[in-house]
């Protein structure tokens, strides 16, 4: 057999091994052991990743590549973990956790098999961080690292609740998305006051872009950074404002509100009520590639009982989405 297709070297035989910067340490080390830690991770990630849906897949895929490099450099190799990829990771953990209903208390796993999964990798990734601290009590583990091992842990929680939130709909179950929905959050009570008037005999890109910056400028009243979107009867976009600060998701979201609010002709909000299990349009959010809405912010626009178009907000908490959605309509209204 040609030696070097072997997968076995032979080198650790004496429960002694190397890194690229330690040589023949015990195999039970600190540092040997949240590498091993770190690998089961991986592993499980794996598990996770063939349970979910392809474009969430691609995430977990990504998040595996980046602990090999992460696993690389705390065996002395090139540097992976910085403060730039640590402000990614709370970056993404926030868009995540805006997508999802508020917790209100402790999660207990199993409500889908992706979300359960990625529980178990969370307990794992928890644990490397504990071993971490451990080999970093014996030197060449930077704070970066620890840092970006922390969030980890938090991405892959809400990697989990995304899941939840997402798959248990299609399987018949209740979780607390669908629970949200079914029961939404009376949205907030907006004083109209005194707005810019429309634009004289304004074509429909003016008024939609008059639309979206008087509900932006209510939103920083509100010390509340959102994205504002409207587009016509054909859900075409014709209009889209994002404030300083307004999540990037909130891009794509706002904009599926309007024209979700346009193909159903309804708002959101209410057809939210409508897709639960063994509701009339239960499964309609699995369909338009994704771009259907269940939940506040999106209120379609009609003129003399002739719908010309949708607009949506996103930022806020569901009740301040709702809220900024039912406002943008009562100042419309009052320019008719």
């Amino acid at each position: 057999m040609d030696s070097s297709k072997n997968i076995y070297t032979k080198t650790g035989d004496s429960g002694f091994a190397s890194t690229m910067n330690r040589k023949m340490i015990p195999k039970n080390s600190p540092i040997f052991c949240v590498l091993g830690t770190i690998d089961e991770l991986n592993s499980t990630l794996g598990v996770a990743r063939e349970k979910m849906p392809e474009a969430t897949g691609e995430i977990v895929r990504s998040l595996q590549k980046d602990l090999i490099a992460f696993s690389a450099e705390l065996a002395g190799g090139s540097r992976f973990a910085t403060k730039e990829k640590v402000a990614a990771l709370e970056e993404s953990i926030d868009t995540i956790m805006k997508s999802v209903p508020e917790i209100k208390e402790f999660i207990t796993p199993g409500d889908t098999e992706a979300g359960a999964a990625l529980d178990v990798s969370r307990s794992v990734a928890r644990r490397a961080e504990r071993e971490l601290v451990s080999s970093k009590q014996t030197g060449g583990i930077s704070r970066e690292a620890m840092m970006w091992m922390n969030r980890i842990s938090d991405f892959i929680y809400a990697l989990a609740r995304l899941m939840d939130a997402e798959l248990a709909s299609q399987q018949g179950q209740k979780p607390v998305a669908v629970q949200a929905a079914a029961a939404p959050a009376a949205p907030m009570q907006l004083a109209v006051g005194n707005v810019a008037p429309m634009p004289a005999n304004s074509d429909f890109l003016d008024f939609s872009l008059w639309l979206c910056r008087a509900v932006l400028d209510k939103a920083k009243e509100m010390h509340l950074p959102v994205v504002t979107a409207a587009c016509d009867a054909g859900g075409n976009p014709t209009a889209l404002m994002r404030a300083d600060g307004a999540y990037i998701a909130s891009v794509d979201i706002a904009q599926s509100k309007a024209f979700t609010s346009v193909s159903v002709q309804m708002s959101t909000e209410k057809l939210g009520a409508l897709c639960q299990p063994n509701g009339p349009l239960y499964g309609i959010q699995n369909t338009n590639q994704g771009r259907i809405v269940i939940f506040g912010g999106g209120i379609p626009l009609y003129r003399n009982g002739v719908l010309i178009g949708g607009f949506g907000v996103s930022g806020g908490s569901a009740e301040q989405d709702t809220g900024l959605a039912h406002y943008a309509e009562e100042i419309y209204k009052k320019q008719l």
